[in-house]
């Protein structure tokens, strides 16, 4: 079986504001094979990478784009456009989408640069993986899962919103979710994995399709010392 991907959680941004164009280089010089970035819509109707709902006490989706990045660190909130462009040929992305809002926009910008293989789309809301299927039939989508009890109507979940894989919080891998996701033929995107041991046993888990990181560097070189441990000597 491969080894699971190492994704960089917000790109590698130990050195360099997350989210930016800056993380999404350092992640590529790294070695990773994807960098997770995340989408929201400003007031003005720009399609920007930031995480957080909020920036300076106000809402991203209240704040005009130009405002947003004054009140961030240099490089942050980039257009996504430019983030893909960045990104076409050189890595793979997993785009998570915050909200349900200009979904075939979005798509339509993602499919101008990058092909099926280039990139997935994951979100914790239903709705919109459900949309984003209805919409682009070979995009790969994944449905994000956050810590805690294991959810309830999740067979459910899956058929409507029509997903690919599994994102569940690392934690969820105790409970019994990365057997349930396999059962299914599911493949399993665990978030947010940065303790070096926790890495090693599930970098050994055959059921792991990918880990998401923010220390990147590390993980890769966890996998990099059990492949060498595995490797038969002469």
């Amino acid at each position: 079986m491969p080894a699971p991907l190492i994704v960089a959680h917000r790109g590698a941004w130990e050195q360099v504001p997350q989210n930016s164009p800056a993380a999404l280089e350092a992640a590529i010089e790294l070695g990773c094979e994807m960098v997770e970035l995340d989408v929201r819509t400003t007031r003005d109707r720009e399609l920007v990478v930031v995480h957080d709902a909020r920036v300076g006490g106000v809402a991203v989706s209240a704040q005009n784009a130009s405002d947003l990045r004054r009140r961030l660190a240099p490089g942050q909130a980039p257009d996504l456009e430019a983030m893909i462009e960045c990104a076409k040929g050189r890595i793979r992305l997993d785009i998570e989408l915050k909200t349900d809002d200009q979904l075939d926009r979005t798509l339509a910008i993602i499919h101008r640069h990058l092909d099926p293989s280039g990139y997935v789309v994951t979100s914790f809301l239903d709705g919109a993986l459900a949309a984003v299927r209805a919409l682009s039939a070979e995009t790969r989508t994944g449905l994000l899962i956050r810590p805690g009890r294991r959810p309830r109507r999740l067979s459910d979940r899956l058929t409507e919103a029509q997903i690919s894989f599994l994102a569940p919080h690392a934690s969820l891998a105790r409970a019994g979710l990365l057997a349930w996701a396999a059962e299914r033929g599911l493949e399993s995107f665990l978030w947010t994995v940065n303790d070096r041991r926790a890495a090693r046993t599930l970098l050994a888990d055959p059921r792991v399709t990918a880990l998401i990181t923010d220390r990147p560097g590390r993980l890769l070189q966890a996998r990099s010392e059990l492949s060498e441990s595995e490797a038969p000597t002469s």
